[in-house]
């Protein structure tokens, strides 16, 4: 593995584990008594899980892999297999596929017959 794969993977991690950490603070901020700080910690998490999905899409994309834009940010599309021949990457929120679907087009007998 090269240095900047192993750097990308790293980041990766990180952001993993940062992704956790906020899922835990957002747990725990149930137990809180209603106030302006609670509202902020809201707004906070928010905000840093928003920062997280989009670094996540970032890295993905570096690491070569097919962005789906169905929401912002962006979801990572995974591949799952071949399709004629041809790599198919689907989105796992809204399962969009990245090979177009094919049109069969039918032309009347009477408008070919000329």
């Amino acid at each position: 593995m090269d240095d900047s794969a192993s750097t990308m993977e790293s980041v990766k991690t990180c952001l993993s584990l940062f992704s956790e950490a906020v899922g835990l603070v957002k747990k725990t901020q149930d137990l809180l008594p209603d106030s302006v700080e609670k509202e902020a910690i809201e707004k906070s998490l928010a905000e840093a899980g928003k920062a997280s999905k989009l670094a996540e899409a970032q890295i993905a994309q570096a690491l070569g892999y097919r962005l789906c834009q169905c929401t912002f940010p962006p979801q990572v599309m995974l591949s799952v297999g071949y399709k004629e021949n041809i790599e198919e990457f689907k989105c796992t929120l809204c399962n969009k596929s990245s090979i177009a679907p094919s049109i069969d087009v039918h032309i009347p007998a009477t408008i070919n017959a000329w």
